[in-house]
């Protein structure tokens, strides 16, 4: 009788044991299903992996993004995954605005139909449907109209001594001190180097936000400090639309598609237009000398089918944006920058998790992105 009682009781327990297993996995799965839900239509949480927009985000800054704001979606990725889903998109409360920073789906690099890196990227958003974008001497104008600045976004600047006060080698020495990189705020190292001008005379690029640049020029000895621009004359092969005789600081003009756009194709701008196309889901082929036709059809009109936007980062001199690899659809903006929750220099490795913890930025937690 004792020996059948135990027998039960072991079996009840295994069978509550079963029952709370059971529970925990299922409030488990109902958390995931919420914090997936929260994070497709309201807000989502993003680490700066790169230094594209310093000194207005830092690398190892921590942020929540508001994606109630141009209309939250459900995943549009398996979680942890590059693996695409279709998804339900809900109505925008408005859509985004020049000046916006936003993250949204990485179209691919300029000659690319489909992304080979299913990512997100972080710009700031300096063009919106139907504008005409135009850098002259690394001065972004839109519309004709000198584009508003981030206090701390930044440019690189050719810098000059006076040798008489100080040589070149001192001064790459003092850069690397943490007092003078704290002091300017110069938070992209990598960035700095010893260069020659046309007349083989010494100059230093740094890099330093715009709010800092005043008062480096009263260092006693910088003897001239402008911003570094790469020249008309000298072309990036790399440059978006492809075959376009520009620079990173001599661009455009170049207007950004709007819905409805009709654009004339021929031989001349064949290259500009091909990606694009084929991205908004057509074919389109050079054939003989002067023939384009799109969906097999000879024509040498497009109506565009999609907005576009213009994004840029914040590091004019380090950015791989939208003056390289091309136009933003409407439907790959995902959120726009709300708030910072966590910041610490997370090119620090884990393992040297004192000096990390050390790294903490207190005063930027909690901050409004701008």
């Amino acid at each position: 009788m004792a020996s059948t009682l135990g027998k039960k009781t072991q079996k009840k327990k295994q069978t509550s044991s079963i029952e709370e297993k059971a529970k925990s996995f299922g409030s488990l799965v109902l958390t995931l299903i919420v914090v997936l839900f929260i994070q497709s239509f309201f807000i989502q949480g993003y680490s700066t992996p790169t230094g594209s927009m310093l000194n207005t985000i830092l690398i190892g800054d921590k942020m929540f993004f508001n994606q109630f704001l141009y209309g939250g979606s459900t995943p549009r990725n398996i979680p942890f995954t590059e693996i695409r889903l279709p998804y339900i998109q809900l109505p925008a409360i408005r859509d985004p605005r020049k000046g916006d920073i936003i993250n949204f789906e990485f179209p691919g690099n300029r000659e690319e139909v489909d992304a080979s890196m299913k990512v997100q990227y972080l710009k700031r958003c300096v063009g919106e449907p139907g504008d005409t974008i135009m850098i002259k001497d690394a001065i972004l104008y839109v519309n004709g109209i000198r584009f508003p600045e981030a206090t701390a976004m930044q440019y690189s600047y050719k810098v000059k001594l006076d040798t008489t006060k100080m040589k070149y080698i001192q001064f790459r020495g003092v850069i690397q001190t943490a007092e003078f990189q704290e002091k300017f705020e110069i938070t992209d190292l990598r960035q700095v180097r010893d260069e020659k001008d046309d007349s083989l005379r010494t100059y230093t690029v740094v890099p330093l936000p715009n709010f800092k640049v005043e008062e480096f020029r009263k260092l006693p000895y910088v003897k001239s400090c402008e911003i570094l621009v790469q020249p008309k004359s000298r072309p990036d092969k790399e440059i978006f639309p492809k075959d376009k005789l520009w620079n990173r600081d001599n661009y455009g003009p170049l207007r950004v598609p709007v819905k409805g756009d009709v654009v004339t194709v021929t031989k001349d701008n064949y290259a500009e237009w091909d990606t694009f196309i084929k991205r908004e889901g057509h074919t389109i082929e050079l054939r003989g000398r002067d023939k384009v036709l799109i969906d097999g059809k000879e024509t040498d009109k497009y109506t565009v089918e999609n907005n576009y936007y213009f994004m840029m980062g914040d590091n004019r001199h380090n950015s791989l944006d939208s003056r390289f690899w091309g136009f933003v659809k409407r439907e790959a903006i995902v959120g726009k920058a709300w708030f910072t929750y966590f910041s610490w220099n997370s090119e620090i490795p884990f393992g040297d998790f004192g000096k990390l913890l050390g790294s903490i930025r207190w005063d930027r937690i909690g901050m409004p992105i701008k």
